[in-house]
């Protein structure tokens, strides 16, 4: 939208300028784009609704990748890319969304404009219009995109508000006309001026109550966050696990001292490295799902513990059980082993070594970069049969 240059309300549009791009975060995940103005930036939180959208989708297991050329939020935040432009109204996104859209090839997008059309009171009549041109032009460099049309948040002044109200009305009529891949938000009826920070720009729980409609709205639309991964059956009997990130499929998931990694295993390897990437995939310990059994060492089982994977011994307790227990979802090169006690968190090899990685966690192993591939295997014949 507009950044704050006076205490004038209307003169913050003046000094507006889009976030710098930097590096794009890319993690394999499902590409969608926040397209929009200073309230898709993050305007007072940097990051904006974006914080707890991320979050929310990862907790339910979606794998997304937000993508645009603006770059900002708070380290916590796995994923900092984006499309919003302080102060920019509906021609200005229109101006770039051809080459934004083709650029960045969204799955999904997720738009939010209008709010400095009402505030800078430019060709209100003609709003609707252009919000409509702008969906067609997203549409036709995205024709395969799930588009997200949010009406605008509410306004504290009342002049603004009646605006609002105004160029709000129009957009579910739009939507339906533009056919099956378009869907209304309302975004309008999630929040109202007492989530705003500054009686235009959500505060942090505005963001987050914006965060919430969006994945409702996402939710409601399979495949538009992505693939969260359905229950799949896996070969039991002796196997051996393969990793799909491109550049290392010739790497297999091992033990060695206990500890596991991945390592590249061919014809030539040595039979102790073959029976160390040899596993039993037998019914799950904890009751359900599956166990890895080491084939060189039986009554050892593939678990996670402190976060790192290793081998242990069965002990009989309810936590060595749990830990050893994996639930095969489908994924787009194989299949994703979730943790039977950490539904939503993943197998996954990072720096040859074997860990469990949390979407939108903390560790170093849950870095968003690359992390939709590393946590892919497939099954393949045992090299120690």
């Amino acid at each position: 939208m507009w950044r704050r240059c006076t205490a004038i309300l209307t003169t913050l549009f003046l000094l507006c300028l889009g976030v710098a791009p930097a590096s794009a975060e890319g993690n394999g995940g499902t590409r969608v784009l926040p397209l929009g103005d200073s309230i898709t930036d993050g305007f007072n939180v940097p990051g904006g609704y974006r914080i707890n959208l991320w979050r929310s989708l990862a907790g339910a297991g979606h794998l997304v990748d937000f993508v645009g050329t603006g770059f900002n939020g708070p380290a916590d935040l796995p994923d900092h890319d984006h499309e919003g432009h302080s102060g920019w109204r509906i021609d200005q996104i229109d101006a770039i969304a051809t080459g934004v859209v083709r650029d960045t090839a969204p799955r999904t997008v997720l738009l939010h404009i209008g709010t400095n059309d009402i505030v800078q009171n430019h060709d209100l009549p003609g709003a609707p219009g252009r919000l409509s041109a702008l969906v067609d032009r997203i549409r036709a460099a995205a024709p395969n995109a799930d588009v997200f049309v949010a009406s605008v948040i509410p306004l504290s002044d009342p002049v603004l508000e009646a605006r609002a109200d105004a160029y709000n009305a129009t957009i579910p009529d739009m939507v339906r006309g533009k056919g099956s891949r378009v869907h209304f938000v309302d975004m309008h009826a999630a929040l109202g001026t007492a989530d705003l920070a500054d009686g235009v720009h959500p505060s942090r729980g505005g963001y987050d109550k914006m965060a919430a409609r969006w994945a409702s709205a996402l939710a409601a639309v399979p495949g538009a966050a992505g693939d969260d991964g359905a229950a799949v059956t896996v070969p039991t009997g002796l196997k051996s696990l393969r990793v799909t990130t491109p550049g290392f499929t010739d790497r297999y998931a091992r033990h060695q001292n206990a500890l596991g990694y991945t390592e590249h295993v061919d014809a030539g390897s040595s039979a102790l490295l073959k029976a160390d990437a040899t596993w039993r995939i037998v019914p799950g310990l904890a009751g359900g799902c599956y166990s890895l059994e080491s084939r060189n060492f039986p009554g050892h089982y593939l678990r996670h513990q402190a976060g790192r994977v290793k081998i242990s011994a069965n002990d009989g307790t309810a936590l060595m059980r749990a830990d050893a227990t994996w639930c095969a979802r489908s994924a787009p090169t194989g299949v994703r082993l979730s943790a039977w006690n950490f539904p939503g968190s993943y197998l996954r090899h990072i720096n040859s070594e074997l860990w469990l990685a949390t979407p939108g966690g903390s560790g170093p192993q849950d870095r968003a970069a690359s992390l939709v591939p590393d946590i892919a295997w497939s099954v393949d014949a045992p090299w120690a049969p």
